[in-house]
């Protein structure tokens, strides 16, 4: 067996993109007999000061991937390692000199715009996790929640808080509204410590929220004969007693409230984030 070959990485940001070029390539050598160790990843190296601290840290033992965007940096770590004979590789500027040349135009040449991408990436990968194990009243972290939705059934409430966490990257937990006080005290409860600005209520007229549900009970029932639990489901008078209790709560509470009536999904999320934004 070999001696173990020493990698480092040098980066003006992370040193993700040239571990992952590092890590494409290595697992092509899996099999072989050879020992390798990334010893360091180098990050947020963006001057030539702090170039010239990593460079007294390397010898001609080391292979060096480097992913420096500023132009100047990359021909001096080019220079240094040249003239001291130690292996390295530019993992940037190759991709970039063909990009420019295709595209017709310069690079930015701003450091750790690939990481930023990423955070918002997974931070939305996040934001949408979140999401989904709060909906409909379900989830034990509404503690972390970026904005709650109250409703009553089928005020689209489930829709609405995946596109705003989808679109905008927002953690939202929605609450379904029952018309029974045992059930209110525990929304009080869960949201007694947030503050009202991240809280809404959504109302939609009465007729139209009948309409919908009679869509919804079609749907569970198959297409067959009415169920008696859901006869109530789509009683006129029931759905009013429904929207009336809702608003009652809202103004208990100091709840905004938003009107979904015949509202695209799209435009309720902005009124939404734009009312939510407006009041931070």
């Amino acid at each position: 067996m070999e001696e173990t070959k020493k990698i480092v990485v040098v980066s003006d940001a992370t040193g993700k993109t040239a571990k992952r070029l590092l890590d494409a390539v290595l697992v092509q050598y899996s099999e072989k007999e050879v020992e390798y160790s990334l010893e360091r990843v180098y990050r947020n190296i963006r001057t030539r000061e702090a170039l010239d601290t990593v460079l007294d840290e390397i010898d001609e033992e080391y292979l060096v991937i480097y992913s420096l965007i500023s132009e100047d940096l990359g021909a001096y770590m080019h220079e240094v390692l040249q003239r001291r004979g130690v292996l390295h590789l530019d993992a940037l500027q190759p991709m970039l000199s063909i990009m420019s040349k295709f595209l017709g135009v310069h690079p930015d040449y701003k450091p750790g715009l690939l990481h930023i991408v990423d955070d918002r990436y997974y931070h939305r990968i996040d934001a949408i996790g979140f999401t989904v194990e709060h909906d409909d009243g379900q989830g034990s972290l509404i503690g972390e929640s970026d904005l709650i939705l109250l409703g009553v059934s089928r005020t689209c409430k489930t829709p609405i808080s995946m596109y705003i966490s989808c679109n905008y990257g927002l953690k939202v937990a929605n609450i379904p509204i029952v018309a029974d006080d045992q059930q209110v005290a525990r929304i009080r409860m869960r949201i007694a410590s947030m503050p009202r600005d991240i809280v809404f209520g959504l109302v939609m007229d009465p007729d139209v929220l009948m309409r919908v549900r009679e869509d919804r009970r079609v749907y569970l029932n198959g297409g067959h004969m009415i169920r008696a639990d859901l006869k109530t489901y789509c009683d006129p008078a029931v759905i009013r007693e429904e929207i009336k209790f809702s608003r009652r709560l809202f103004g208990s509470m100091n709840i905004e409230t938003v009107n979904v009536t015949r509202r695209a999904i799209e435009e309720v999320s902005k009124e939404i984030v734009e009312r939510l934004h407006r009041m931070a």
